[in-house]
C-alpha cells in the first residue's frame, strides 16, 4: 500500500509538470477544436520534434503501471448502477463511480447503502449532504404533486356544480313552458266550437236567403 502511495505521488507530481496536448492550429483557427490529433502532415514540426514546438504525447509522459487508471485516493473505481452492484464491491481497494443515468430515488439507496458498509462514492463529495439535498427535493416533488391533485378535485367539484345549476334552470325552463302549453290544449276545444257554432249561423242564414227569393 505504501508502495502505491508513492507511485500516486510521483504520478500526481508528473501530472502537475504536463503540458497540455492541443492540435497546433487549435490555438489560432476558431473552427479547430481544442483537442489531441496526431499530426499526419509530411514537414509537420510537431511530428518531427522540432524545438521549439507543441509537445507530443510520448510513452515518458505516462503514469506507473501499478496506479495507472487508480483514482488520486488509489482506489480503482467502478461504474455502479444497483445495490447489487455495490454489494459485490471490495470497499478496501475498489471505489464506487454512480452512473449518471440513475434517478433520484435509487441514487438514495445506493449512497445510504455506501454509508452504512463504508463504501467510497468517488463521484461524491459529500454523501450526507446529497442524501439530505435528495430528500428535500423528493419531499418538494410530493408537495407540488399534493397541490396539482387539490386543485384538480377542486376544478371538477366546481365543475359538477355548475353542471348542476344549468340542469336545474333547464328544469325550472321546461316546467315554465308546461303550464302555456296545457292552457291552449283546453283553449282549442273552445275554440273549435265556435267556429263550428258560426259556420253553422253561416249556413242557416244561406238558407234562410234561398227561402225569401223562392
Amino acid at each position: 500500500m505504501s508502495g502505491s502511495k508513492t507511485l500516486l505521488a510521483m504520478r500526481n507530481k508528473a501530472k502537475r509538470s504536463m503540458p497540455d496536448f492541443l492540435v497546433k492550429e487549435s490555438k489560432f483557427v476558431d473552427r479547430i477544436k481544442s483537442r489531441w490529433r496526431f499530426p499526419m502532415g509530411r514537414h509537420s514540426k510537431v511530428r518531427q520534434f522540432h524545438c521549439g514546438r507543441p509537445a507530443m504525447p510520448t510513452p515518458g509522459y505516462g503514469s506507473p503501471r501499478e496506479v495507472r487508471g487508480l483514482h488520486s485516493s488509489g482506489l480503482r473505481p467502478v461504474a455502479v448502477a444497483t445495490v447489487d452492484e455495490l454489494k459485490s464491491l471490495d470497499s478496501a481497494s475498489e471505489g464506487a463511480v454512480i452512473v449518471s443515468t440513475v434517478g433520484n430515488k435509487k441514487r438514495l439507496d445506493l449512497l445510504q447503502f455506501a454509508l452504512a458498509n463504508k463504501i467510497r462514492v468517488i463521484n461524491v463529495k459529500d454523501s450526507q449532504k446529497l442524501i439530505e439535498k435528495i430528500h428535500q427535493n423528493l419531499d418538494e416533488r410530493q408537495k407540488l404533486k399534493k397541490e396539482k391533485s387539490e386543485i384538480k378535485s377542486k376544478k371538477q367539484l366546481e365543475k359538477e356544480r355548475k353542471a348542476e345549476e344549468k340542469k336545474k334552470k333547464d328544469a325550472d325552463k321546461k316546467e315554465q313552458k308546461a303550464p302555456a302549453s296545457d292552457q291552449k290544449e283546453e283553449d282549442l276545444p273552445q275554440e273549435k266550437a265556435a267556429v263550428m257554432e258560426e259556420e253553422k249561423k253561416k249556413e242557416q242564414r244561406e238558407m234562410e236567403k234561398i227561402i225569401t227569393q223562392r
